[in-house]
């Protein structure tokens, strides 16, 4: 559609980014139910209890991420047309979101086949989590294969929506690049469909992209922390594109390695001392432990999953996934009868009273590290390791495992490809694929007369000393005695 314009007719305030302005397209998709849906879904589930001010919603975390996606789009200098696109895509993102937003998605990613055991598959989440240490991933950033990824449950959302689709091809009817599976696309980093879009789907699905940048920011603000501070006006001026391998590649001029330094430096402390916090913790696993069990009982307000989808595809004028919020936690803790099952009436019992377990005596032990080998030299002293592997101890082990960026060094990534393709077969199709989503899913350095590279392999940037920096908390919990 040549010569689309942006018009903006209404706005919205924000004590993140000010008013937020938005299109008419975007006015009638933010009235619609299945967006306002959005409002009863906090953002940071259960965070609120330990930081009061965390009350935000993914409704004003879409709006922001759009609102970024867009200034970005504005910097690189894309048009009307492709800046209409992102912003669709920032906006709709999280649309298909869980009730507790990630306690309930990974309830339903990896549903235990006993959810009522509850200790033995805490046990060993734990003992795999350390186990898959092994080997770097060299996918970090690419679409899920799990169907239960709330990026899935959104696209689904998108797909099957007919007021959605209404909307758009209301407003964008005669653009051939506003599509349902362009905006479905981007929203799941899927760039091998239309690999024109690549440099779009960066701004929302990469290590620097607009959702990141939004909710560290957001939450920063809103819990009262310091650790989200990010210097958003002087990364918008150091973005960049170019080509790799005739593939566009979103990154940044070299003025802005320390931005961009900045930003994964804050997202790590924002990790360690926010998300991770152990009362935070301990709630969020109590909360998708209840979770789990909510959706094996057919008197919660959880569906099963294969029901979920059908609601998901099955939305338009029903109540069901409207309903799917955070009230549906709450209510079915406060009726769904437990019985006599381990665990799980005690953290319905404890939720109900606002309380949580409490840490033993052993405590916690945080490492950071740089080798699985190192990692587990420290752990195997420490009793909280030892209990983790004495089946007779009713303990509930939390980990939590984390590092500064997914990005690795040029010959580390070469390094791992090689191996992957004696052990699995990759072509040379699928190497030059992986080659180039590297540079996607990373943060890219570009310099002119010089073919760009990731940050973990420019000097100038910390992240050349700290790519393969890790940290590890693992901590212990007791019943109530």
């Amino acid at each position: 559609m040549s010569g689309y314009e942006i018009r903006f007719v209404d706005k919205i305030l924000d004590n993140v980014h000010g008013f937020i302005e938005y299109t008419a397209v975007e006015k009638e998709i933010i009235e619609l139910p299945v967006f306002k849906r959005l409002q009863s879904i906090k953002q940071l589930s259960l965070t609120n209890w330990i930081f009061p001010g965390a009350e935000h919603t993914r409704f004003i975390h879409s709006l922001g991420v759009m609102y970024i996606a867009d200034q970005m789009a504005i910097q690189l200098n894309y048009t009307g047309e492709e800046r209409q696109l992102v912003r669709l895509a920032g906006l709709l993102h999280d649309i298909g979101h869980y009730p507790l937003s990630h306690v309930g998605e990974q309830a339903y990613k990896s549903l235990p086949r006993d959810p009522e055991n509850i200790l033995v598959n805490q046990k060993r989440r734990v003992q795999n989590s350390l186990n898959g240490l092994d080997h770097p991933s060299l996918r970090c950033m690419q679409e899920s294969p799990n169907p239960f990824h709330h990026e899935h449950i959104t696209r689904e959302v998108i797909r099957h929506d007919e007021d959605i689709i209404r909307i758009i091809e209301k407003y964008c009817g005669g653009s051939s690049l506003i599509q349902i599976d362009n905006i479905c696309d981007i929203i799941t980093g899927n760039v091998e469909r239309n690999p024109g879009i690549s440099g779009l789907a960066q701004l929302i699905h990469s290590e620097l992209d607009a959702d990141r940048i939004d909710y560290i920011m957001r939450d920063a603000t809103f819990s009262g922390t310091s650790y989200g501070g990010f210097e958003l006006g002087l990364f918008l001026r150091s973005l960049a594109r170019t080509r790799y391998q005739d593939t566009e590649i979103i990154g940044v001029h070299s003025k802005g390695i320390s931005i961009a330094d900045q930003f994964l430096m804050n997202r790590y402390f924002s990790y360690t001392q926010v998300f991770f916090n152990r009362h935070v913790a301990i709630l969020e696993f109590m909360a998708r432990s209840l979770t789990e069990v909510f959706i094996s009982r057919n008197t919660s307000e959880y569906p099963s999953p294969d029901v979920l989808l059908q609601y998901v595809k099955k939305h338009n004028g029903k109540t069901e996934f409207l309903y799917f919020t955070d009230r549906a936690f709450w209510d079915s803790l406060h009726h769904v009868s437990m019985g006599y099952s381990p665990y799980a009436d005690i953290f319905q019992e404890l939720l109900l009273k606002y309380q949580e377990l409490d840490l033993t005596e052993n405590r916690e032990i945080s490492i950071t590290f740089n080798s699985k080998e190192e990692l587990m030299k420290r752990l195997e002293e420490h009793p909280i390791y030892q209990n983790l592997l004495d089946d007779a101890c009713e303990a509930v082990p939390i980990l939590h495992l984390g590092n500064f960026t997914g990005q690795l060094p040029r010959e580390t990534f070469c390094r791992e490809l090689e191996r992957l393709r004696d052990v699995s077969g990759l072509t040379e199709a699928d190497i030059r694929r992986m080659t180039i989503r590297r540079m996607q899913e990373g943060i890219t350095v570009i310099e002119e007369g010089k073919a760009p590279s990731l940050l973990c392999d420019n000097p100038a940037s910390l992240m050349s000393g700290l790519y393969s920096t890790r940290f590890c908390i693992l901590r212990e919990y007791g019943l109530p005695r």
